[in-house]
Order: structure tokens, then sequence, then C-alpha cells
């Protein structure tokens, strides 16, 4: 039993240093962190200045001088694909293939110009976010006037809310700076603020081969899988192939989501100064 032990204390640091040498090897090239996820880069401003003449020179005819937003081109700075690809991962292969709607012709950067370019985006981002030296602190220069128009009309708000019934009160309820984010990050905004309500969850349907149909709330999905929750919370994931199962989602936000895709920077300030005088 002694000699055991002692062969023991002898393998163990050599197991440990072999499977050290074994998990390192299974770690993908150049990647680091949990999972193998590549290192996301600090916020580097002077890498983001040469970005910000690559996207000038190739986008801000449309997106704005300040990536914005105009009437042709959607508000990057808010826009859900760009703020999920950090290091522009994904924005070299877009820009290349050209826009989905065939209104902008490929454009070829190098991988150094998709990076500075994707640094760009974050450091308007930061900006953005920081509540400190920007819009934050006169976030109120809207048009309360055309804001209820707007509420009334082109924004359909009015479908579904009124000042007088859901509405009602929300200047006092909530900052403006609340007001003004949750018509722009309708949905994955982040932790809740002070007495800020929970988004709602959006909810699936699932039509199986068989005829049935599984339904709950909707916790993740991908090409493969989908997760939800049934009515009793417990989880449950389905296997995916292209279109089967048929997925419906229902999303309570999703008007908001689409309105986000078109709303100018005016139209945002103007409904914020009406919405805060309720």
């Amino acid at each position: 039993m002694l000699r055991l032990r002692v062969i023991c204390l002898f393998a163990l640091p050599v197991l440990s240093t072999l499977l050290a040498g074994f998990l390192a090897a299974q770690q993908p090239s150049g990647a680091s962190g949990r999972g193998g996820r590549p290192v996301i880069p600090q916020i580097d401003t002077t890498i983001g200045d040469r970005g910000q003449v690559v996207y000038a020179a190739n986008c801000a005819s449309c997106h704005g001088a300040d990536a914005r937003g105009t009437a042709r081109g959607v508000d990057l700075v808010r826009a859900f694909g760009v703020r999920l690809d950090p290091t522009g991962a994904q924005l070299g292969a877009f820009l290349a293939s050209g826009h989905k709607d065939h209104s902008v012709p490929p454009i070829a950067l190098t991988e150094t110009q998709v990076s500075e370019v994707a640094m760009y985006f974050r450091v308007r981002i930061d900006f953005a976010n920081s509540g400190s030296n920007n819009v934050a602190a006169d976030i109120l220069v809207g048009n309360a006037k055309d804001g209820e128009t707007y509420f009334n009309g082109d924004g359909k708000c009015r479908t579904c809310h009124s000042v007088t019934g859901d509405l009602k009160g929300i200047g006092t309820k909530y900052s403006a700076t609340m007001v003004q984010n949750r018509i722009v990050l309708p949905r994955g905004r982040g932790p809740a603020g002070k007495g800020d309500p929970p988004e709602p969850a959006r909810t699936v349907s699932i039509a199986q081969a068989d005829g049935s149909t599984l339904s709950g709330t909707l916790v993740s999905i991908s090409d493969f899988l989908v997760t939800y929750r049934d009515s009793s919370g417990v989880p449950h994931t389905v296997t995916r192939t292209g279109d089967v199962p048929k997925v419906t989602i229902r999303d309570p936000l999703q008007a908001h989501i689409d309105n986000m895709q078109r709303l100018t920077t005016k139209q945002m300030q103007d409904l914020t100064a009406y919405l805060v005088m309720k």
C-alpha cells in the first residue's frame, strides 16, 4: 500500500502536466478565454479614427457622418447587428456580399480596414452609452408637438398605446433617459434600472411533423435548436432541420423592434419630448 501511495504521488504531477498540454493543444489558434472565444480588444480611439476615415468614404453617405442614420440608412450605433459584432467578424463578409436589398454594391475592404471600422463603431457606441459629454445631458431637445404627430401617425404608436391609458403618467414614472432608451432599445437592453419594468417574454409555437403543437416561453433559438419553457417552467429543447419543424415566434415588442430600424434621430427626440410630458 505504501509503495502504491508513493507511485501515485509521483504520477499525479506528470498526469497534470500531460493534461495541461492536451488542453492547450485543443485551444483554437489565436483564441483565449472561456470557450476559446477571441479576446475583444480594448477600445482604441486612434484605431477608431482610422476607421472613421474608411467609414466616411464608404458608408457615411447613407448612414450619416456620425453613424446615427439618415433617411437612406439606419442608425448603426443602435443596430443590434453592429453591437453584437464588436470585432467586425461579420462585417467584412456582409460588406463584400453587398446589402441584401441590392441598394449598395459590394464593398471590398481589407481585414485591417474592417477591424478599424468595427473599432470606430465601438467608439461611437461607447460614446452613446456613456451618458457623459454627449446628448444625454440635454436629452429633451425634441419638439413635443412633432412627437405627438409621430405617435398618432407614422409611428403607429397609437395602435397599441394610449397617453391616457397605459402610458398615462409615464413622464413621472421614468426619467427622460429611460424613456428614450426604451424607444431605441426595446429588447436586449441589458440589466433593468431602478423602476424599470421587465421585458415581456417571447412565446413560441412548434408545429411537429405528426400534427401536434408544442408551445411555451422562448428561451433561445438557432438554426439547429429551439429551447422553450412550458407552462410549468420546465425547459425543453427541440432539434431543427431547415424549416422542420415549423417554428412561429410571437414577440410583443416586434412592432417596436421594426420601428427602431427606421426611426430617425429627430423622431426619437420628438417622441421622447412628447412622452415625458404625459
